[in-house]
């Protein structure tokens, strides 16, 4: 192990949190080639190190979205995004100072020639870097927070000590798919090599939200988040 490499990533990590972030860590790329060929800008395949970092939701928040529309949360959704891309930069700024190069892959961008991809996929670099799994919903899952977390990812070719991912354990569970308004879920187990199309049918999540847009007058949803019992503490006596 090279130590000053160990060292710089406790750095960055410990930089990270103390500026927000509930949890960060390393991803090697190399171990998810083709799903990131198959999802990423291709321009950004060269990069094999990625810095990963999370920023949970109040859980408050969250539940709002099983009574309907909420502009709470997309105030808040707004304000995470602002949070994780000033992260990024600075994130970005203490590799580059070490000569190494760096691309800050924005917090919520659409792209694609249907509007419904992003420049690099956050949860391959969150999984990857151990914040947690892949659920079916396609949403990363946390130990602490279940999906109720925003991601914030910093490709680099700093040769950084990676961490390990963790195991799926979503098991049976299948409340994600069954609270989708858009069936969209198709309830299939992530592997790193399995298409999104063979998970996730975006396309109807995004129809559905224009059609929430229609009504409430913008785009939200957000029920797999607050289904999914992972994160979500155990209930108390009402005399506790």
């Amino acid at each position: 192990m090279n130590l000053e490499l160990q060292k710089f990533k406790e750095t960055l990590l410990t930089a990270l949190i103390n500026a927000g972030a509930g949890a960060a860590g390393i991803a090697d790329l190399t171990a998810a080639e083709k799903a990131i060929q198959l999802h990423a800008d291709p321009r950004l395949a060269r990069f094999q190190r990625a810095v990963s970092f999370i920023i949970p939701f109040p859980r408050s928040i969250i539940e709002e979205l099983q009574e309907g529309p909420s502009n709470t949360y997309l105030h808040y959704y707004r304000a995470v995004n602002t949070l994780i891309d000033d992260l990024s930069i600075r994130l970005s700024t203490m590799l580059e100072v070490r000569g190494y190069e760096t691309f800050p892959v924005p917090s919520s961008q659409r792209t694609g020639t249907d509007r419904l991809n992003s420049i690099f996929p956050h949860r391959i670099a969150a999984y990857l870097a151990g914040m947690g799994w892949i659920g079916k919903s396609g949403c990363l899952i946390t130990q602490a927070h279940g999906p109720r977390v925003r991601l914030g990812t910093v490709l680099t070719s700093a040769p950084l000590p990676p961490d390990k991912p963790l195991d799926l354990i979503c098991g049976n569970c299948s409340l994600c798919m069954k609270e989708c308004p858009a069936q969209a879920i198709e309830g299939v187990i992530f592997t790193p090599d399995t298409p999104l199309a063979e998970r996730l049918k975006p396309e109807l999540c995004d129809q559905y939200q224009n059609k929430v847009r229609d009504r409430f007058g913008k785009r939200v949803c957000g029920l797999c988040l607050a289904a999914c019992p992972i994160g979500k503490p155990a209930l108390k006596p009402r005399n506790s």
